[in-house]
């Protein structure tokens, strides 16, 4: 027999899979051959490792779907931003292949990973994913204690209380002075009651107009007595395609200030080819969706979508020319789009404090 026959026959042997004619020639050369005896224990050693080591795994992720079900029970805060999550790469045949081969490196790995774990824990690293997790924490009940002020105001004003708890939020933009407001179809989906509302407006009541799922996108406007209209939007939808390299900004809500974004446009298409969007080099956040996407000159050519959960800075958007020709095609009511270009010729800080006033969170309660 060669190695690697050796190897199979010893691994038959300790997984009790030998007929019984095998297992007694095997016994018989064990108890002959000292190195064949060797082997047999190292090979147990290693099994015996790799399977302590597999218990373990399955008791912690036990112990984090615990803690997550606990967590989502009182603190989970759903902001809706699409994240793309590749395939999964196939491994089961390299696996089979190389089975004796992988244990022994698996055990390597444990006894590494053990070391490294414990230094993580104790220095900066373990510090770092600390930090990060309890600002989220403070982000979240920051949040629910804006929706029970606002939850209060409005059912203190009505006979019966009829509103909830928001359960998460996007953005949003106007789209013309008679209140309608672009946002993603996935941050108004199911949705039973919705608000928008930045520094300018407090809070806006609204109703959906019409939905694209295809485009991802949505038409809002405003249901509110009290408003008599925006004023004249700064920028207009631009019609031609932006292309690769050309700066582009966004601005959102992944929290509940607005926040900036810069980058570029990294290709003509979005996820897996999408004609009608395009990659951008601009890190994005849940909360981001509906957001607009500009150009350098302040024109509007996109709405934010999503992102590549394995690839850091790699957004979508889906592209304005879309959106405005569907709109003007298969919309119901006549929706007029901005023209206006007052955005155009001022800096970047300029251009943003124009349209400031007409990007919104969208809050979304189900």
């Amino acid at each position: 027999m060669n190695k690697r026959e050796t190897e199979e026959l010893i691994e038959r042997y300790c997984m009790g899979q030998l007929t019984p004619e095998e297992l007694r020639i095997f016994e018989e050369w064990r108890e002959s051959d000292a190195d064949l005896s060797q082997a047999i224990d190292d090979h147990r050693l290693i099994t015996d490792a790799f399977l302590v080591y597999a218990e373990r795994s399955s008791v912690k992720k036990k112990l984090a779907k615990i803690h997550d079900d606990m967590e989502s029970e009182q603190y989970r805060f759903q902001a809706p931003m699409k994240v793309i999550t590749p395939p999964v790469s196939k491994v089961k045949t390299l696996w089979r292949k190389h089975k004796l081969i992988a244990i022994a490196a698996m055990v390597s790995i444990v006894a590494i990973a053990a070391s490294v774990i414990t230094f993580s824990v104790s220095g900066v690293s373990g510090n770092k994913q600390q930090s990060a997790y309890q600002e989220l924490r403070r982000e979240v009940e920051r949040i629910k204690r804006s929706q029970k002020a606002l939850i209060k105001d409005i059912n203190e004003k009505q006979d019966s209380p009829i509103i909830t708890e928001g359960t998460f939020t996007g953005s949003g933009f106007a789209l013309n002075k008679e209140g309608y407001v672009l946002t993603s179809f996935h941050v108004v989906a199911d949705a039973s009651t919705i608000y928008i509302s930045n520094e300018k407006y407090a809070q806006l009541k609204m109703k959906v107009i019409y939905t694209n799922p295809k485009l991802d996108m949505a038409v809002l406007k405003v249901d509110d007595e009290s408003f008599h209209g925006f004023k004249d939007i700064p920028y207009s939808i631009r019609k031609s395609v932006a292309d690769p390299g050309e700066k582009v900004y966004t601005l959102g809500f992944p929290r509940e200030d607005m926040v900036f974004g810069e980058g570029s446009v990294s290709s003509y298409t979005g996820y897996e080819g999408d004609t009608a969007a395009y990659q951008i080099s601009i890190p994005l956040n849940p909360g981001n969706s509906g957001g607009p996407l500009f150009d350098a000159q302040g024109n509007l050519i996109g709405i934010v979508s999503g992102r590549n959960s394995s690839a850091e800075g790699a957004s979508f958007a889906v592209k304005s020319k879309w959106i405005s020709e569907d709109i003007k095609e298969h919309s119901d009511e006549k929706i007029s789009l901005p023209t206006k270009k007052s955005a155009m010729g001022s800096d970047r800080a300029g251009q943003v404090k124009k349209v400031r006033d007409f990007v919104f969170m969208v809050k979304v309660m189900n």
